[in-house]
């Protein structure tokens, strides 16, 4: 009898607690069962690194439930605190702290050498910085932790990639009803509402251009690690990547596509001819006769396509590079420096211009060079250089090389989703070997002239 007692005791007053709640404040009871979920992901080493992504890729910036400060800053400062609480997990006094991990505490480095160069005030200085250093300590975790478990990155990544299975459907029905269940109500500016996407899906995410960067990694991820139904999370990523209506996420994707491609030793196949004329044919088909719905994606696609070095957004880049060009090469201390933290920020505030687009330059390099110059502009290049050309996984190469292309035409910063692309990049490319199971059906991948598979 005590021991049915103790047996169902504890779950009783569990239930009534949560019976209590429900009934008084079922906001509190969904706060409280995330804080359960979060401590219960933080409990291990290899649960706290999916706990890490999932607040990284899936967390939108975009909405404000009732954070105390910007969503930005409380997505960014969570995730750098459950990346330190990994590393305090695995401290050991007797190894040395220095790694390879470390390599992007380079970038809020050289930037704050720059922003000594050209001063404009400690608070500027360390706003501009805060998202670097993020960054670093996340990317510096998540290396560490690739070393020690080279199989986890693989498995966070597939699980990320198969998250995007129920992201897309919830794109298609974005794109069915013209509204962002959640998102439009929380949204931190019209611009990230349903009213603001024309028509594009941003699943989860709140942002189209980063909702294509999120399809974009899981197509990559999918492709080159080929684990069990593969094609599912592939085929998910590939209508998100199109509702999204990212050319940017598009342009990334053909850049990934073409290093797969060059990886394979034999570059046509009677299989892959045959997959690809299918594909036409019922692209095709869909095109012509497909429903409501289907023919609405097409457009996005045709419309997304037409006149694009004339469209709108197109010409706002040749009037912004314009400017950042003009004011880079102005003096030897700008080209170097840049012209400090925040620069464009400013310049936008004070001078900006009048097309009603975002205030950015939509281009990651130029901005990190207008406001840090090229001391800091190298080595970001360099970072990414070195993990395309030393890097043993063809995930991590495809997904340096989207990036690459893709942040050329918005600026990534302040948006933890398209960084930790980056950051899982890095974890990957530290990673080794294959999956079990990988090279099922993927014979033509046993000699690859650029990297392995995974």
């Amino acid at each position: 009898m005590t021991a049915s007692v103790r047996a169902l005791g504890l779950p009783a007053v569990l239930a009534l607690t949560v019976g209590v709640l429900a009934s008084w404040h079922p906001v509190l009871l969904a706060v409280l069962g995330l804080a359960a979920l979060l401590v219960w992901g933080l409990w291990t080493p290899s649960r706290l690194m999916y706990a890490l992504f999932a607040v990284l890729l899936l967390v939108p910036v975009t909405a404000d439930p009732g954070y105390p400060t910007e969503p930005v800053w409380v997505v960014l400062l969570a995730a750098t605190a459950i990346a330190l609480f990994g590393r305090i997990q695995r401290f050991d006094p007797n190894r040395p702290l220095a790694s390879v991990g470390m390599a992007g505490f380079v970038l809020p480095v050289t930037g704050g050498v720059a922003g000594l160069v050209h001063w404009h005030g400690p608070k500027t200085l360390i706003v501009s910085l805060i998202p670097f250093v993020c960054y670093a300590v996340i990317a510096w975790h998540v290396v560490e932790e690739a070393r020690r478990d080279p199989e986890l990155l693989k498995r966070v990544a597939t699980a990320v990639a198969w998250l995007g299975v129920p992201v897309a459907l919830l794109a298609v029905y974005q794109r069915a009803s013209g509204t962002w269940p959640v998102l439009d109500a929380l949204a931190t500016s019209n611009a990230f509402t349903s009213s603001g996407g024309a028509g594009r899906s941003v699943g989860t995410i709140g942002h189209p251009i980063v909702y294509g960067t999120y399809c974009m990694m899981s197509m990559c991820v999918t492709l080159a690690l080929r684990g069990r139904l593969w094609q599912v999370p592939f085929a998910a990523g590939a209508v998100g990547l199109l509702l999204s209506g990212s050319r940017s996420a598009w342009i990334g994707m053909a850049g990934a596509l073409l290093v797969w491609y060059l990886s394979q030793e034999r570059k046509v196949t009677r299989r892959g001819v045959g997959l690809v004329a299918a594909f036409v044919a019922a692209g095709g088909v869909l095109v012509l006769a497909g429903p409501g719905p289907v023919r609405g994606a097409v457009d996005i696609l045709r419309s997304r396509l037409s006149n694009v070095t004339g469209s709108s957004s197109a010409t706002a880049r040749y009037s912004r590079y314009d400017v950042a060009w003009s004011g880079l090469w102005d003096r030897v201390d700008t080209v170097l420096f840049g012209l400090g933290p925040e620069a464009h920020v400013r310049y936008f505030q004070q001078v900006g211009i009048g097309d009603f687009l975002a205030q950015t330059f939509d281009n990651s390099y130029l901005t990190l060079w207008y406001d840090f110059g090229l001391i800091a502009l190298l080595p970001f290049v360099a970072i990414l250089v070195a993990l395309f050309v030393k890097s043993r996984s063809l995930a991590a190469r495809m997904l340096v090389a989207a990036m690459a292309a893709q942040i050329f035409f918005f600026d990534f910063y302040l948006w933890p989703c398209a960084a930790a692309v980056l950051i899982l990049a890095a974890g990957l490319a530290i990673s080794r070997g294959r999956r079990n199971g990988t090279q099922q059906g993927v014979r033509g991948m046993a000699k690859v002239p650029l990297a392995r598979a995974g």
